[in-house]
């Protein structure tokens, strides 16, 4: 194995390690890049759904039944509470990293595990939602040049105070960005369950498509507007620091989406909609270029509007959240099949 080949950065999130014979199965993806002559960095989640069951039985054990910790309470989270939990909730990735390197070894392959503050990632001085401040890349080069795969525990990093932090739902995704973007990954890979970026939303709109490439604007708006896809913030800082990022599944074979920092001219964008669903109402937004998109959404809307940014317009209308899904299948066939 080469020292110098190029480096490429996994995110392997909670959709598709469930159990662990998912881990064995994308340790089998790191096995081929290996063999391929790439340097691999791997990044994890908790398994799916350990982080909800950590947050649950926190909130039994809190007065509150947990409004402190969400946010909701009228007085800012108590410090020793949030340190607690943080510290309870790093050990989903904690473990997923140390399964993930057992799993290499058992396969030949040379692994060392580390914790988000072993890997370089420091915070601002915050408890369930630090910012990542900046990115010490030499303990993952170290790792790298002894023909090392480091496999890191995502989501978390320490803080200014030097105390662990976490980064907030989504926040292996921005672990993973960050450390690519510092050791000048030749690209991120972000492995999800329904593989790339579709157009819209399959599970409410079955006809939607696999987009092959997508504008990393576009995705960041739509991840801002409700698109659970890739955080919002990673893929701004993807996009600032011109790192190629791919959003995938497991098997090789199957379609991806690359997600390039910057058009390339000559190429159509492509429409995209996000559904952000609250309590009672449900925003619909189309995105695209702006010379091509509609003045209003065909919808019977309780409110409407539109803005621009960066050459893409979005054009959103509200409907009651029981319409959501008849709405985006709407908008799909009027403006995007």
């Amino acid at each position: 194995m080469t020292s110098e080949g190029p480096i490429v950065v996994d995110k392997f999130g909670g959709s598709v390690l469930t159990s662990p014979a998912d881990v064995a199965a994308a340790v089998d993806v790191v096995v081929r890049q290996r063999s391929a002559g790439l340097r691999p960095v791997v990044v994890v989640s908790a398994f799916e759904g350990v982080t909800d069951t950590i947050l649950s039985s926190a909130s039994v054990l809190l007065a509150d039944g947990g409004a402190t910790l969400r946010g909701e309470a009228a007085h800012p989270p108590d410090s020793a509470l949030a340190r607690e939990t943080d510290r309870a909730l790093a050990t989903g990735e904690a473990l997923s990293a140390a399964l993930f390197a057992l799993g290499l070894g058992a396969r030949d392959i040379p692994a060392r595990s580390f914790s988000g503050a072993e890997a370089g990632i420091r915070t601002a001085a915050a408890h369930l939602g630090a910012a990542v401040r900046r990115v010490y890349s030499r303990p993952l080069r170290s790792a790298l040049a002894d023909g090392l795969v480091p496999v890191v525990a995502g989501f978390q990093g320490i803080g200014a105070h030097g105390e662990l932090t976490t980064l907030g739902r989504g926040g292996t995704d921005l672990s993973a960005v960050a450390l690519a973007v510092a050791l000048r990954a030749d690209r991120c890979e972000l492995f999800k369950d329904v593989g790339g970026v579709w157009e819209a939303d399959p599970h409410l709109v079955p006809g939607a498509r696999l987009l092959p490439w997508l504008d990393a604007l576009q995705l960041e708006l739509m991840a801002e507007l409700g698109a659970e896809i890739v955080h919002p913030v990673a893929v701004r800082r993807a996009r600032r620091g011109r790192l190629r990022l791919v959003v995938r599944s497991l098997e090789d074979d199957a379609p991806a989406t690359e997600v390039r920092a910057r058009p390339v001219r000559g190429d159509e964008e492509p429409m995209v909609l996000a559904v952000d669903r609250k309590e009672r109402i449900a925003r619909i937004s189309l995105i695209g270029p702006a010379q091509r998109m509609p003045e209003l959404l065909p919808l019977p809307a309780h409110g409407e509007g539109s803005f621009d940014e960066g050459g893409l317009r979005v054009v959103w209308a509200e409907v009651p959240v029981s319409f959501a899904e008849q709405s985006a299948q709407s908008v799909h066939a009027a403006l995007m099949a």
